[in-house]
């Protein structure tokens, strides 16, 4: 009888160390996966800030030659310039969240979450105002080319199509990686 009472008290230690090693494994796997994230979000921060710095430059070294070499009319490059450093604002003050992000306490996942969101996912209005002044922006460019020029219409319309091609599947990528990253946060709530 006592061998069984020594042989239970044996099961029962070895039970709790199981139970121990398995709690700090996860508590492991849980610090390890949170860095990653806090890694990947980080990085698309930075990714998103560099887009944003390097198109601003664009704007401010392709704005004076365009004016210089008279390609186009003025008031259609302060329009398209003003969209592009509109779009770029906008996207720098939605992703300022994830600069900085918060991994260790359940209200900064929740404001990494919604950044992450906001992020991926433009309000129907302001998509809605910039497809409209895009469309706006590329007839009147359009009809400028035509009038002036319309012998390189054609290679216009198929550069601006691949062009919208191109940032298509860019955008499209990026929200997957998005959508991925929020999934992941969400996963980690549940874990708080």
């Amino acid at each position: 009888m006592e061998n069984n009472l020594d042989l239970k008290q044996e099961l029962q230690q070895d039970l709790r160390d199981l139970q121990q090693d398995i709690a700090n494994h996860s508590t492991f796997n849980n610090e390890v996966w949170r860095r990653s994230v806090r890694r990947r979000v980080i990085g698309m921060y930075r990714l998103k800030l560099a887009c944003s710095v390097f198109l601003i430059i664009f704007v401010i070294v392709i704005t004076p030659f365009l004016l210089y070499e008279n390609l186009w009319p003025w008031w259609l490059i302060i329009i398209v310039d003003l969209l592009m450093i509109s779009m770029t604002i906008y996207s720098l003050i939605v992703t300022r969240g994830m600069r900085r992000p918060d991994m260790n306490s359940k209200s900064g996942l929740l404001s990494l979450r919604e950044s992450v969101r906001r992020s991926s996912q433009t309000p129907k209005r302001h998509k809605a105002v910039i497809y409209v002044v895009s469309g706006i922006v590329i007839a009147l460019m359009l009809i400028y080319a035509y009038k002036n020029n319309p012998d390189f219409l054609p290679s216009k319309l198929i550069g601006g199509a691949a062009g919208l091609l191109a940032g298509l599947l860019v955008a499209r990528r990026l929200k997957k990686r998005y959508s991925y990253l929020s999934e992941e946060i969400d996963e980690l709530l549940k874990e708080e």
